[in-house]
């Protein structure tokens, strides 16, 4: 609760800059003139949150302010994706998009004056996910792809035998183990051994190793934890939203589909911890380090 007290105090300092971008705009006599977008980049830094498919990891907030164009005081329940915010903007300038954008312009929803769905079309997102740090031996990644729907969540998991969080063994280049996991004091409460074994299943939700295929609910089951795939009563279902799924991704190209794996031989960059790059083994010292920063030993 303090986690997320934290996280809710983060919130409302960004809110009030928020509120100093407005007020400036107000005074300049431009606000009502301004295409104001509020967003974010990622899921909350939590356990099964960030760097996950789930609607923790890759729902975000969105708000969208036009005062002049947008009638207010609406909620839309179209599904968008951030992909659509470039389309979305040169239309607004009155600049012709370019047809290699595979976003939608928002626009047409934007400008209705009608609540809830507007475009029946836009009843589904697509997700992926390859690498986000260095967690894993040779920098292998845990490919994840995604449909959210509607009423369901399917989520296929391309190499099952890996772990999606790193991995209770190996030193990451943030010098943690499970290092896919943002530190914070939940991670740090959940790998604590005793409440390891007291919330295993909240443990192994948040760091264990997942099946090839995952599909949930969305509706009955917003927090994503109950799988349904193996479930009789729920084969068509995911028979159909694999079957969405694989079609798209041949659409589109993308190499997993195809059985290849062009990312993992990437150099992975960060500007610190270990410098410019980290595609190198950790050395007995640095591994020494990480174990105690995973123990939280005092300096």
């Amino acid at each position: 609760r303090n986690d997320l007290l934290d996280y809710a105090y983060e919130i409302e300092w960004m809110d009030s800059h928020l509120k100093r971008m407005l007020d400036k705009l107000s005074a300049l006599g431009e606000l009502d003139n301004t295409l104001v977008v509020v967003t974010s980049d990622n899921g909350m830094p939590f356990p099964r949150a960030k760097v996950n498919l789930y609607d923790w990891g890759v729902r975000m907030p969105l708000a969208i302010r036009w005062p002049e164009k947008i009638p207010n005081d609406r909620v839309l329940d179209d599904f968008t994706s951030h992909i659509d915010l470039a389309p979305t903007f040169l239309e607004a300038a009155n600049i012709t998009v370019p047809k290699e954008m595979t976003g939608r312009s928002l626009m047409p929803i934007l400008t209705s004056n009608e609540s809830g769905i507007i475009d029946p079309t836009r009843d589904r997102a697509y997700f992926a996910l390859e690498r986000h740090t260095w967690c894993r031996p040779d920098g292998a990644t845990f490919p994840i792809r995604g449909l959210r729907t509607r009423d369901h969540l399917y989520l296929r998991n391309f190499q099952p035998n890996r772990w999606p969080t790193g991995g209770p063994t190996f030193v990451s280049s943030n010098k943690t183990f499970h290092g896919d996991v943002d530190g914070c004091p939940t991670k740090t409460f959940m790998l604590e051994p005793k409440n390891q074994q007291r919330y295993a299943e909240e443990f192994n939700w948040c760091f264990g190793q997942r099946p090839p295929e995952e599909l949930y609910d969305a509706k009955l089951d917003p927090d994503q934890v109950n799988n349904l795939a193996e479930r009789a009563d729920h084969q068509a279902v995911k028979n159909r939203l694999r079957t969405e799924l694989e079609m798209y991704l041949k659409e589109t190209g993308d190499p997993r589909i195809e059985g290849k794996d062009p990312w993992q031989p990437y150099i992975y960059h960060q500007t610190i911890g270990f410098g410019a790059t980290f595609n190198r083994s950790l050395t007995e010292e640095e591994r020494e380090e990480a174990r105690r920063r995973a123990a939280h030993k005092p300096e």
